[in-house]
């Protein structure tokens, strides 16, 4: 069974498993970075959001060996748990007064995501875009977002300044810095998993992993208003940032940049080999300076 035949296969059966008045739909989904994705959402009556569930992994299992029913139960079971308990109240979201606390931004790639940028409100920043979400919090602590489009601020009436303004007070308070040793992050992985990250870490004996508390896109938090400063400040030193995923930065102290070739082919090794296409946010090396406050690209 081909690719296109399994999509076709999975919506059939499970629109026999569901009750008649749900439907089952498959939607093409744009990703970070250009990815497009194959997501399956199931709509039911007096339910106005529902979890989109991506299917090219469920394909992997099939290919695997893993057996057709297995894949429609959990497939059920994956829907079932992710569902919303309530309805979602839409005047959250179209209600200004009331979204302009839930408005957060996020770091990605600028070239890698320029047909997504004609559609959005964005700000430039070294290689990076600066794009706009409402985040909504689910129930157990989930979080799903909205992206914000140009017909978003027009129904607004506000322009992207205002919108830039809310998500830097909002995004620090919602999606809290968290910062860690990368010996605690190597402890719990296999070295051999890990032998190049092992051994910088023998050798520098300092190196730091810089995420929000969630672990999801947490390379924004290099955004955060005075955080690299203060981190900087913390540390007594410079550092050289690596971009290991849109999920977390490596920080290494230094006292001078040392020699850029090799930290850009660690990165671009590991998002050659180790991250999905949609997990990449740039294959450049940056530096932050005390003595300037700034983070550039290390060339």
């Amino acid at each position: 069974m081909n690719y296109q035949e399994f999509l076709t296969n999975i919506q059939t059966q499970l629109s026999g498993r569901i009750s008649s008045d749900s439907r089952v739909q498959l939607q093409k989904v744009i990703k970070n970075n250009g990815t497009r994705y194959d997501g399956l959402v199931i709509t039911q009556p007096g339910i106005n959001i529902s979890p989109t569930i991506y299917l090219m992994p469920y394909y992997h299992r099939y290919l695997d060996g893993v057996s057709l029913e297995d894949i429609y139960t959990d497939i059920l079971s994956t829907y079932e748990r992710y569902l919303p308990m309530n309805d979602f109240d839409t005047g959250r979201f179209t209600d200004y007064s009331r979204a302009v606390r839930q408005i957060v931004m996020r770091l990605v790639n600028y070239e890698k995501n320029k047909e997504l940028l004609a559609l959005v409100p964005h700000f430039r920043y070294l290689d990076f875009a600066v794009v706009f979400y409402f985040l909504l919090q689910s129930s157990g602590g989930r979080h799903a977002n909205i992206l914000i489009y140009h017909q978003h601020l027009d129904f607004w009436k506000i322009d992207s300044d205002e919108l830039s303004r809310a998500a830097r007070i909002n995004t620090p308070l919602l999606l809290p810095h968290h910062l860690e040793n990368i010996q605690t992050v190597l402890e719990a992985i296999p070295s051999d998993n890990v032998p190049e990250l092992a051994a910088m870490e023998k050798e520098e004996n300092l190196m730091y992993v810089l995420s929000n508390q969630f672990h999801l896109h947490g390379a924004t938090t290099i955004l955060y208003d005075g955080l690299l400063s203060m981190i900087a400040e913390r540390l007594e030193k410079d550092f050289i940032l690596l971009p290991s995923s849109i999920h977390e930065v490596l920080l290494i102290p230094t006292d001078q940049p040392g020699d850029a070739g090799f930290y850009r082919n660690m990165v671009r090794e590991v998002n050659d080999t180790q991250l999905a296409d949609d997990e990449i946010l740039s294959d450049h090396v940056y530096y932050f300076s005390r003595e300037s406050n700034l983070l550039t690209i290390l060339e």
